[in-house]
């Protein structure tokens, strides 16, 4: 039997690829998914480079960012739309993230996540972060996850800065850090906060915010200010031994009957126009042109080539 090895994220994403897409993939094409949790997007990617291009998974989930990383490195083995035809339904938007090397399954967009008790009323603003009636329950996230990179975007354009001139988010961060209740680095991380009700502000993204909306006394907004997307990317390494069964299994997940089951279970947007989804859905995730339109992408060489420096910063800012 044909094999395809898989390394992605865990907790509740490792369950839910097994029974929305690895299961039904294996019923449908013969080839058996062997799935390996591993890190971050970011750590995904260091694997790779690591084993010079030959980790011995064919297929990684992680961000259109590491993508990136793999064009630059000649990590990634190509993928258009010859070795995966549902490459074509993906929106211009989301192929220029691609780099020619991977594909973009999904959409998730940074939100604020809040306590309900301390805001009937869904806050307006990423700037309540920093309201003294607030900022004792914040989460300053590091930015070896996505969501810190991303936290300090959000945080220097309340201050007129922006991707090129951070700085703003920096002093933001020191000033806030001298009140938050933690500086996690995982996502998993929040979530005894949340069971606690301590936390009262922070970023999350839309996929797990939903389901500890459904878990916990929280609840997730966009601000006025507008938001981030991190588009979920699926990368094969230069070295992986079952390139064909790689291809087939991207090829299946961006198929439209997927693409809706996997929306639907990971409560996030899908990389494909043209679907279906209710009001409530369409609400809260990025579910139609318009909304893909709307959301900013952050430009990958630029958080690529700072985000260590980026990094050394915030440690400062926070300590």
């Amino acid at each position: 039997m044909d094999t395809v090895l898989v390394e992605g994220f865990g907790a509740e994403y490792q369950d839910l690829f097994e029974e929305q897409i690895a299961k039904p993939f294996t019923e449908a094409t013969g080839i058996q998914v062997k799935y390996s949790a591993g890190g971050s997007g970011a750590e995904q990617y260091a694997a790779i480079r690591a084993a010079n291009g030959d980790p011995g998974f064919d297929l990684a989930v992680m961000t259109s960012l590491e993508l990136y990383q793999g064009r630059r490195d000649e990590m990634l083995t190509p993928v258009t739309p010859q070795q995966v035809p549902n490459m074509a339904r993906l929106p211009q938007k989301l192929l220029n993230n691609t780099y020619g090397v991977g594909a973009i399954q999904d959409i998730q967009q940074v939100v604020l996540m809040y306590n309900r008790t301390a805001f009937p009323q869904p806050p307006t603003s990423w700037g309540v972060q920093w309201d003294p009636e607030y900022r004792s329950g914040a989460l300053i996230f590091n930015p070896a996850n996505i969501l810190g990179v991303y936290a300090l975007l959000n945080a220097a354009e309340l201050d007129g800065g922006g991707i090129d001139d951070i700085d703003p988010g920096f002093a933001r961060t020191a000033e806030l850090a001298k009140y938050a209740l933690a500086t996690p680095t995982r996502s998993a991380e929040a979530v005894p906060f949340m069971a606690k009700e301590t936390a009262t502000a922070f970023p999350y993204l839309d996929g797990r915010a939903a389901i500890y909306s459904k878990t916990n006394n929280y609840d997730f907004t966009v601000p006025r200010e507008g938001t981030y997307a991190s588009l979920g990317s699926l990368g094969i390494p230069v070295g992986a031994a079952h390139k064909d069964s790689a291809y087939k299994l991207i090829d299946y997940w961006l198929s439209e009957e997927v693409q809706q089951r996997w929306a639907l279970a990971y409560n996030v947007g899908p990389a494909i126009t043209g679907l279906q989804f209710s009001p409530d859905f369409a609400a809260k995730h990025i579910t139609t042109p318009e909304a893909l339109e709307e959301i900013k992408i952050a430009d990958a060489a630029t958080v690529v080539k700072n985000r260590t420096e980026w990094s050394q910063q915030w440690a400062e800012a926070v300590r």
